[in-house]
């Protein structure tokens, strides 16, 4: 399985993916999730995937023999030429659609699903930044300045930190630590989801990929994130008023009241 997230604010965009494809007692798999194509000072498109493992492949395949074709036919159309990131989305829908025609069939037939999803975000000369989701069937979603992030994988551990607190105005610098707490949340709930964990922090209008990361096991940074958020929890749990239990009267050295 895996996690991977997008979180769109005023200042930037922040992606951050897992790397682990596949877990179990003896049986653990690293691939990585992200993947950053720039052209400094034009523009920069991230992309991060999730599901099967052999269709995310095949469509990268396709972006990458595009990009290789238009190094002899500039009119050929690919991934860093589209006029919008909505476009680029569309673009990358159309791929996914492309190997649902060459091999959903077989797929199904030998009982497995036709599963992908894609986050793409980035941006382009003299545009806004925005984030994108690309769903199996190649038509997108848009983040919005009301709801600034997109998940993909095993979301459902990481999404309450960012519902309480995450928002379009909160600093690059923050959004870093919202997206790092919730890939913590999912590594300590989920053991499909783990380390190395890619990280980029995009600065609006930069057009350039200046803050990337990769964190590996046992990196010193993520031990200190979740070293300090579970001793926060703690603490935040013992200032939190009693729960009252109508019908009872306090009485000293009561453990509830």
């Amino acid at each position: 399985m895996t996690y991977c997230l997008s979180l769109l604010c005023r200042e930037g965009i922040v992606f951050i993916s897992d790397s682990r494809t596949s877990a179990g007692v003896d049986n653990i798999t690293v691939q990585p999730k992200m993947r950053v194509y720039a052209e400094k000072g034009d523009r920069v498109i991230c992309l991060m995937t999730s599901g099967n493992l052999s269709v995310t492949q095949t469509v990268y395949a396709l972006i990458e023999e595009d990009l290789s074709l238009a190094k002899t036919d500039p009119n050929h159309s690919h991934l860093m030429n589209q006029r919008t990131l909505f476009e680029t989305a569309r673009y990358v829908g159309s791929k996914i659609r492309a190997v649902d025609k060459m091999d959903r069939e077989a797929l199904e037939a030998a009982k497995f699903g036709f599963n992908i999803n894609v986050l793409l975000g980035g941006q382009i000369a003299g545009q806004k930044h925005e984030i994108h989701y690309v769903y199996p069937q190649g038509n997108t979603l848009q983040a919005s300045t009301t709801s600034p992030f997109l998940q993909i994988g095993e979301f459902k551990y990481g999404k309450p930190i960012l519902d309480r607190g995450f928002t379009f105005d909160t600093t690059l610098r923050d959004a870093v630590t919202f997206g790092m707490l919730s890939m913590e949340a999912t590594v300590k709930s989920n053991v499909s989801v783990g380390p190395p964990i890619d990280i980029v922090a995009y600065e609006s209008d930069s057009l350039n990929v200046k803050y990337r990361s990769r964190l590996e096991e046992g990196d010193a940074y993520f031990r200190e994130i979740q070293t300090k958020w579970n001793h926060g929890i703690v603490q935040l749990v013992e200032t939190m008023p009693h729960m009252h239990f109508p019908g009872v009267q306090s009485q000293p050295g009561d453990s509830l009241l």
